[in-house]
C-alpha cells in the first residue's frame, strides 16, 4: 500500500483536491477511496465527499498499482541549459496552488529543479520551455520579456477570415472574478494592448485550420482575440461557440503551441539556440 499526505491551501471539494494533487487520480479512484474509507481528513476517516478548508491535512491509502504511470508530456529537446517538451492537455504548466503540475512532475522525474519560464493554459497543448539552471532562467525570462521569442500556434476554428493573413489589434483586461478576459477595441483603464496575427492554412472537413502568431503574450489572448472576430476555437469551453461544440460533440480544445524560435543577442550564453527551431504536431492533426 502507498500513503500520500497533502495539505489544502484553499477551500475545495475533496473530489477535486485529490486529482489536483495526485498525478493520474480521477473521479473513479476517489470514489473507490471513499467507499473503502481510505481517506483521512485531519486524522479522521471519511466516506463522503467533503469541503476542505485551507490548512486541512488529507491522507490517502491505496494499492501500489491503483494508479497507472502518468506522463502527460513528450521531450522535444534537451541540453545542459533547457528542456523543451510537448505538454498534453489537462495539466497546468505551473501553479502556486496545485501540486499536480507539469513543472513539479518534470522536476520529480528528472530529480532536478526545472523552472517553467512561460505557461500554456490547462487545455492548451504544445511546446513549453523549462530552464535547468539559474543562468538559463534569467536569459529565457528576459527573452520573453524583451520579445526575443517567436511562438506559433495552430488552431481548428469555426468561422472564416475575410482576409488572410490578418493582424488583429485591441485591448485586453483580466476579470479575475470570472476567470476570463475581456477584449475591447478602444483603450480604457485596466486594459492592455494586444496584437495577434492569424493566417488561414486549409479546410479540414467543417473546420478551418489556422496559424496564429501572438505578438503580445497576454492571458487567454489567442482564444479571446479570435472569438472577438467570430473565429471560435473548436472545443473551447470558455470563449468558443457552445452550440457548435455540442452539435459536433467537440470537448477537447483544438489549440496547440507548435513552434518556438529565439532571437537572443549575440552576447547571450543561450545565443546558440538561435539556430534551433523547436516544432511539434498537434494531437488534432494526427
Amino acid at each position: 500500500m502507498k500513503t500520500q499526505t497533502f495539505t489544502a491551501v484553499k477551500g475545495e471539494l475533496l473530489s477535486k483536491f485529490i486529482p489536483n494533487n495526485l498525478h493520474g487520480a480521477g473521479f473513479a479512484f476517489v470514489r473507490t477511496l471513499l467507499k473503502n474509507k481510505d481517506i483521512k481528513v485531519n486524522g479522521a476517516r471519511v466516506s463522503a465527499d467533503v469541503m476542505l478548508s485551507a490548512g486541512d491535512t488529507v491522507q490517502i491509502f491505496y494499492p501500489d498499482d491503483a494508479i497507472k504511470e502518468y506522463k502527460p508530456y513528450k521531450i522535444i529537446f534537451e541540453d545542459k541549459n533547457i528542456l523543451v517538451v510537448h505538454k498534453n492537455q489537462g495539466i497546468e504548466t505551473t501553479s502556486a496552488v496545485n501540486k499536480n503540475t507539469l513543472e513539479n512532475l518534470l522536476s520529480a522525474n528528472f530529480k532536478k529543479n526545472l523552472i517553467a519560464v512561460h505557461r500554456l493554459d490547462v487545455n492548451t497543448e504544445g511546446l513549453v520551455i523549462f530552464a535547468k539552471n539559474e543562468t538559463a532562467r534569467t536569459e529565457l525570462e528576459n527573452a520573453f520579456k524583451e520579445d526575443f521569442v517567436e511562438k506559433t500556434y495552430n488552431a481548428l476554428c469555426f468561422g472564416t477570415l475575410n482576409k488572410s493573413p490578418l493582424t488583429l489589434t485591441g485591448y485586453l483586461k483580466k476579470d479575475s472574478g470570472a476567470g476570463e478576459v475581456v477584449i475591447a477595441k478602444e483603450q480604457s483603464p485596466g486594459f492592455l494592448p494586444i496584437k495577434t496575427t492569424v493566417e488561414f492554412v486549409r479546410n479540414l472537413k467543417d473546420f478551418g485550420l489556422y496559424k496564429i502568431t501572438p505578438r503580445t503574450g497576454r492571458t487567454h489572448q489567442i482564444r479571446a482575440h479570435l472569438a472577438s472576430i467570430g473565429l471560435y476555437i473548436v472545443g473551447d469551453g470558455k470563449y468558443g461557440d457552445a452550440k457548435l461544440n455540442k452539435a459536433y460533440g467537440e470537448t477537447k480544445q483544438a489549440l496547440c503551441a507548435t513552434e518556438i524560435k529565439f532571437k537572443f543577442p549575440p552576447a547571450s550564453p543561450l545565443a546558440y539556440l538561435n539556430k534551433e527551431i523547436f516544432k511539434t504536431v498537434p494531437s488534432f492533426l494526427k
